[in-house]
């Protein structure tokens, strides 16, 4: 997670089931609803398949599963930059901008610094909720990127216009 010299960070917050998750404001693209999705033939864990997001193929992550926690139902999709790709990450609800402050933040203790929690960089606490502040460029780990087809199309059969019976769930 990049920390400005000014001591504050502004991060997106998305609820994955009770857990709050704070994506950096600077890696997220958009928000957006359940797009219909398109399954892989290659087996990455934790994504859930391929979306048509404004004309390209993008790889959906549940956030749940790489979090260790079993799947939940999905909302909302919300795009960003990890490691150079665009990813969507599925969560079941987007909370809205928050700014967190150099005396709310803290790095992780170092039981917590394993694989396991890879993609969590800092703590934070909102409201007497503890926020888990994800760094965007160890949300997928680089062998899991380099796994992802460079041509989605070809990968999986898809088409510009997706099957209607693919949909990813109900939109909010």
């Amino acid at each position: 997670m990049h920390k400005p010299s000014n001591g504050v960070v502004r991060v997106l917050v998305c609820r994955v089931q009770s857990r709050l998750c704070g994506l950096p404001l600077d890696a997220v693209e958009e928000t957006l609803r359940p797009q219909p999705l398109r399954p892989l033939k290659a087996a990455v864990v934790h994504v859930q398949g391929l979306a048509r997001i404004r004309g390209d193929w993008v790889p959906v992550v549940d956030l749940a599963g790489l979090l260790g926690m079993t799947a939940a139902p999905v909302r909302r999709y919300v795009v960003v930059r990890a490691g150079g790709r665009r990813v969507a990450l599925a969560v079941a609800e987007v909370m809205g901008l928050h700014t967190l402050t150099d005396d709310i933040v803290s790095t992780l203790p170092p039981l917590l610094q394993d694989r396991a929690h890879a993609a969590v960089a800092a703590l934070a606490e909102r409201d007497d909720e503890l926020v888990a502040v994800l760094d965007h460029a160890r949300l997928l780990p680089d062998d899991w990127l380099a796994a992802l087809p460079a041509d989605a199309t070809a990968t999986t059969g898809a088409t510009d216009t997706p099957e209607p019976s693919a949909t990813a769930g109900a939109a909010s």
